[in-house]
């Protein structure tokens, strides 16, 4: 398993209230891309596992992570909403790479309760996220989301940029990229980070799988208030 820095995370705009028309990024950082590498700083006491008390979800756990917060696509009625996702021509050394994301999509689709579905698309112009690729980050990171938000506050657009190799040229593996492409779809959803290392939105995501507390964060993001699309977020 590929360590994790945890303590140098750049929360973005998810720390900030959110504005009509703001272009806001978050990513994903990691370092130590040999397996079995670590890391002491991924210990420091504000940040090591299991400082934050887990609690039922992480939405409204701190004002940072108030529903009213954070950025939600409008959903208009109760038949939910359907989000289509263009991507990018994969790498030409690496043409199974969009594989594990869609395997990642496949994930948040089966999210109960959640008014949101992703579906692909070959049109880039119907898209609203669009995945692409870059070969790697200037920064240890693999992974980022651009939101853009319209003139009422509601999500209106998201990039979601992937890195296929490591800052050290190193490739990122298939496991790897399903790790980060879970989390950052948390992100397209409109979910803030967890403090939790159980959960797929911690900063550095272990796990392959939504957690309990992921799924009812965004179930209640989008169950917050009287109805789904009342209001700007």
């Amino acid at each position: 398993m590929i360590d994790y820095i945890h303590n140098l995370y750049r929360a973005g705009a998810t720390a900030m209230p959110y504005r009509p028309t703001m272009l806001a990024r978050t990513s994903i950082l990691a370092l130590a891309v040999a397996f079995g590498r670590s890391d002491a700083r991924a210990q420091t006491p504000s940040t090591a596992p299991g400082v934050v008390p887990p609690t039922a979800a992480y939405i409204g756990e701190s004002a940072d992570t108030d529903a009213d917060a954070l950025p939600r696509w409008r959903v208009e009625d109760e038949s939910g909403r359907m989000l289509w996702i263009h991507m990018a021509a994969p790498p030409a050394d690496r043409p199974s790479f969009w594989a594990e994301i869609e395997r990642a999509i496949d994930s948040w689709n089966d999210v109960p309760g959640l008014p949101l579905s992703f579906r692909s698309t070959g049109n880039p112009r119907a898209a609203d996220v669009r995945f692409r690729w870059t070969r790697r980050f200037g920064a240890n990171q693999a992974g980022t989301t651009d939101w853009k938000t319209d003139g009422e506050g509601w999500l209106a657009s998201a990039v979601v940029t992937l890195a296929v190799e490591h800052a050290d040229g190193t490739p990122m593996s298939d496991e790897f990229l399903l790790l980060v492409a879970l989390h950052e779809l948390g992100h397209v959803v409109g979910l803030p980070h967890s403090g939790n290392p159980a959960d797929v939105m911690h900063p550095g995501n272990r796990s392959r799988r939504l957690s309990e507390r992921d799924v009812r964060s965004a179930q209640r993001l989008y169950t917050h208030g009287d109805t789904v699309s009342a209001g700007a977020p």
